[in-house]
């Protein structure tokens, strides 16, 4: 087992905020520990959220149909916020930083937190990677199912593989994936 790094409270930490409704869209945020509920396997933080890394675009289309844990013990639920009312990610972070900002505290899993920004770009690359892959994997199966023959369809794997290859090989080149081996982990 894996051990991760303990927080105490008054730390700043770097986490992924992780929704119950939406659990594949993770939210990268800088936060302050308010609270601890001690676990041996995964200890779980009540963070008040200080700076959002997303832009309002995105926090639109996601953030307020995302469910949240609030309480250590309690059911997840929205924001009460209207997306609405935000301009930009900052009039957020300031809304989050008011008189009742209790209100917007939210439980993160210790696996999701991290000592610095950069360990979370590490660990949000990692964890982005892995969700992508997946989907490739699912739109390389159903892409070239044989009877589908839509304006998506493939013959076959391989020429999933050979489309792939063409308009993705530059993000490859310079990283220490083999877009070949990684073509034939989506198989």
């Amino acid at each position: 087992m894996k051990s991760h790094r303990i927080f105490n409270k008054g730390q700043i930490v770097y986490c992924l905020l992780a929704s119950f409704s939406q659990p594949n869209v993770l939210l990268p945020v800088k936060g302050i520990i308010m609270d601890t509920a001690w676990d041996t396997v995964n200890p779980q933080y009540k963070i008040r959220i200080v700076k959002m890394y997303d832009n309002m675009k995105f926090l639109k289309d996601h953030l307020f149909e995302m469910n949240f844990k609030y309480e250590f013990d309690n059911r997840a639920r929205k924001f009460p916020l209207k997306k609405e009312d935000f301009k930009n990610v900052r009039s957020l972070e300031e809304r989050f930083d008011e008189k009742d900002r209790e209100r917007f505290f939210v439980i993160v899993e210790s696996v999701m937190c991290t000592k610095t920004k950069k360990d979370l770009q590490q660990l949000f690359e990692k964890v982005q990677f892995y969700i992508i892959s997946r989907n490739l994997k699912e739109i390389k199966e159903t892409s070239s199912r044989p009877f589908f023959k839509g304006v998506l369809s493939v013959d076959s794997g391989n020429e999933f593989d050979v489309r792939f290859r063409k308009g993705w090989a530059d993000k490859f080149k310079g990283s220490k994936i083999d877009i070949q081996k990684y073509l034939s982990s989506l198989s």
